[in-house]
């Protein structure tokens, strides 16, 4: 197959010399010499790969700034960060914001090219992962033993029956879209994907053609693609005035369009992160369409209103992210303790991306099945929405515990000033161990790195 790369350097020799190259072995190539010219070029040439200096001379955006735009417009597509001045902390930040790889100039042409096979058979592979779990395992059951979860499960069936529409609403991270999933699931409209739309996403462009309502633009319309399916709006609170309208005039008239007289049946279930009553107070949420829209009205608590919750939701990713089942995951009473007295302010998302990474940090190459997590630390930082965990699944398990390890130590020392003792008796390691550890890590305690 004849793979599409986009290299981005200020210097065109580099370029010059990895298109050469990425051509000997079949990829079409573009080069880009500033962030304004990358940016034009992804859109225009839909790279396969991205090759990205992080140094960018004559640039609004620096490589890592350029990097995060390109995650935003498309997560999946791998990036491959190189630099000629390259630190620790420069490679930890690129991985964190998705890069595939951190590559040190100067490097060879073999370097180069199995790097760059490798991240684009590493995106087809988390694709095709990704689309097998729709099939397989579609949906995430929704877990838990709080009041809350028992009501949720025990009217689960009247919601996904009705085609009333659904009204989710919560904190960030409480799990308002897997509770609109599964209703979906249950739903008549199941054999078909949801239609799920995230307007903090979205910008004016793209709402325009959602609600596009001329006939020669139908086949755009937010509404009729998503005719005889559920359509799930996560941040309603986001949708412009103008759009809301827009919308409320489909609500109130079963029809969207007003030059052509078109029903259509959608089980639509929003969702929001926000006080539609302030919101509309404010002006910036129609009453007529919060009206419309909480016919069921689903209220998430926040995890730390519900802890009954936390444990089920550990033991169930503990298993869900032991790839390959080597080991058996278990939580000591100590650790359930902790997990359970955490506030986690990044509710159930954080939850699981806090043991996505232990799953990693914890996995050893022995014969030992099982594997108990005890005295785990609570304190991972702040939660940080962008970071796409599942990234680092791409690595090798070698890598990807290292990468961790050296993170999760260097918030440590931080935390602690420097102090080894504390370090020590909260991480669990003799002081020995941990000087190891840092030397084998490369980090350096006195400047802290």
């Amino acid at each position: 197959m004849n793979y599409r790369a986009l290299i981005i350097d200020d210097e065109k020799d580099i370029c010059f010399l990895i298109s050469e190259i990425l051509n000997d072995e079949n990829f079409t190539t573009e080069v880009a010499l500033n962030s304004s010219e990358a940016l034009k070029k992804f859109e225009s040439f839909k790279p396969d790969l991205i090759i990205l200096d992080v140094w960018l001379g004559n640039s609004d955006l620096d490589g890592i700034e350029l990097l995060k735009e390109f995650k935003q417009i498309n997560l999946t597509i791998p990036i491959i960060i190189i630099s000629g001045h390259g630190t620790v902390d420069m490679a930890v930040q690129a991985i964190k914001n998705g890069a595939y790889d951190f590559l040190e100039k100067p490097f060879n042409s073999e370097k180069i090219l199995i790097t760059s096979k490798r991240a684009i058979e590493s995106a087809e592979l988390i694709y095709e992962n990704e689309n097998l779990k729709k099939i397989v395992n579609p949906i995430i059951p929704i877990i838990g033993n709080s009041n809350f979860i028992r009501s949720i499960k025990k009217n689960i069936d009247k919601y996904s029956s009705s085609q009333s529409r659904i009204l989710i609403s919560g904190p960030k991270g409480s799990g308002k879209k897997l509770i609109a999933q599964n209703i979906h699931k249950l739903s008549s409209k199941s054999k078909s994907l949801a239609d799920i739309i995230d307007f903090k996403n979205l910008d004016e462009s793209d709402l325009f053609n959602m609600f596009q309502d001329q006939s020669n633009m139908i086949k755009h319309n937010l509404l009729y693609i998503s005719n005889n399916k559920t359509l799930i709006l996560n941040n309603i609170d986001i949708l412009p005035l103008n759009f809301q309208k827009k919308l409320l005039f489909f609500l109130e008239n079963k029809q969207f369009f007003e030059t052509m007289k078109i029903n259509l049946n959608i089980k639509i279930i929003a969702t929001t992160n926000k006080d539609l009553i302030e919101e509309i107070k404010k002006g910036n949420f129609l009453d007529g369409l919060y009206e419309r829209l909480k016919v069921i009205n689903i209220h998430v608590p926040p995890i730390k209103d519900r802890r009954e919750d936390i444990i089920p939701i550990c033991e169930f990713y503990l298993d869900y992210f032991n790839l390959n089942k080597k080991f058996k995951f278990f939580l000591s009473k100590k650790s359930s303790n902790k997990l359970e007295a955490y506030e986690w302010p990044g509710n159930v998302r954080q939850i699981i991306n806090y043991i996505e990474k232990t799953i990693i940090f914890n996995q050893e190459y022995n014969n030992n099945s099982d594997y108990e997590l005890d005295n785990l630390p609570t304190d991972m930082g702040e939660i940080d929405e962008n970071i796409n965990i599942s990234s680092h699944f791409s690595l090798s398990l070698k890598e990807a515990r290292q990468n961790f390890e050296k993170e999760y130590l260097l918030s440590q020392i931080e935390r602690f000033n420097g102090n080894i003792s504390k370090i020590s008796e909260f991480t669990g390691m003799e002081r020995t161990a941990l000087y190891r550890k840092f030397k084998s890590l490369n980090i350096l305690l006195d400047n802290k790195k």
